[in-house]
């Protein structure tokens, strides 16, 4: 695995920090339920949602935690829906006895499924409070949805873009004292989990390599870019451009790339308000779209953007652009 900066980042060290959360977490659900709770065998993996859930033989719960602050992206905490209705059953204080029928029958009532998402809240602040302090940068962990999901369901559960991205799953075994021991997971996106440790990087590399700012919807287009540009340069993304300003006010960047046609709010007005700011005024920003149309690149240069590339473009061609504007910025070029 690599981070930001092009460096190798172990699989171990992601898998250690979430790991390290483990006693934490089951410390606190054991307050929560009143049973001794233990997560043990712990092995990460990578794959795809899409991938894990087409060879899925059961159905599962599953929890979306969306990363906020200086992290974007999303979390999944997934149960095994007899493991979702026993703890539900738990924490509305059932007797052992019902729980256990409960989750034979394999249903999860109305009670049942309001007290696994209050659960699932639980173990979501949890995590947020045991990251804090692990990660470099800030991070917010906060739960949205909880929907039942299987072999069938994915597609209508989980869009084609989070199906197919490549991501980061972490099983383990979830023993609740009393009850049959079942699987807990936890899967987050590889472009995310690489961020995590994005700013764990030598000094040296902070001080020769410029920093480029990648903006766009697509978490696709993201991985392309962050894979064309990561070698020369250290490369920080976001698919939330609401977020883009306030990442550029907490990190020296030195340079924007961002795509036009965004939800919410457009490149051309994401620029224009990134040029108002004078914290942020003097950085060359680069516009991209699949549109390049004359009235895409006017706008684009009226709105501030130094510069328009059309989608695709090859890595040759975005890194002469690129490498053009720090030189006349003033700014760092990355050594090749």
């Amino acid at each position: 695995m690599e981070n930001a900066s092009g460096k190798k980042i172990s699989s171990s060290k992601l898998e250690a920090t979430l790991v390290s959360t483990f006693p934490r977490i089951c410390g606190d659900c054991a307050k929560l339920t009143n049973k001794q709770v233990f997560l043990t065998n712990p092995a990460l993996q990578s794959t795809t949602l899409g991938d894990f859930f087409s060879k899925a033989d059961t159905d599962y719960m599953i929890a979306k935690l969306a990363i906020e602050e200086f992290y974007d992206g999303e979390m999944y905490l997934i149960f095994t829906l007899k493991n979702a209705i026993t703890v539900g059953s738990i924490i509305l204080a059932l007797d052992d006895a019902t729980v256990r029928e409960n989750a034979k029958k394999g249903v999860l009532d109305n009670d049942g499924t309001d007290a696994f998402r209050e659960f699932s809240n639980q173990v979501c602040g949890m995590l947020d409070n045991e990251l804090r302090p692990k990660l470099p940068k800030p991070i917010h962990l906060r739960l949205t949805t909880t929907s039942l999901i299987n072999r069938e369901k994915a597609n209508s559960v989980l869009s084609d873009e989070v199906l197919h991205e490549e991501c980061l799953i972490l099983t383990a075994t979830l023993r609740i004292l009393g009850f049959d021991d079942d699987q807990f997971i936890l899967s987050l996106s590889k472009l995310v989990g690489e961020e995590f440790f994005a700013e764990v990087i030598e000094e040296n590399d902070k001080q020769t390599k410029a920093t480029i700012l990648a903006v766009d919807d697509s978490n696709t287009d993201l991985r392309i870019v962050r894979k064309l540009l990561s070698s020369e340069y250290r490369v920080m993304v976001t698919d939330q451009p609401s977020n883009a300003l306030s990442m550029i006010q907490k990190n020296h960047i030195d340079l924007v790339l961002m795509d036009i046609c965004m939800p919410g709010v457009d490149g051309i007005t994401l620029c224009e308000r990134i040029k108002r700011n004078c914290m942020s005024n003097n950085i060359p920003i680069i516009i991209c779209s699949s549109s390049p149309t004359r009235d895409n690149v006017i706008n684009s240069i009226r709105a501030g953007a130094v510069d328009f590339i059309a989608k695709p473009f090859t890595r040759q061609k975005l890194i002469e652009k690129i490498d053009k504007h720090l030189v006349n910025r003033g700014g760092l070029i990355a050594s090749r």
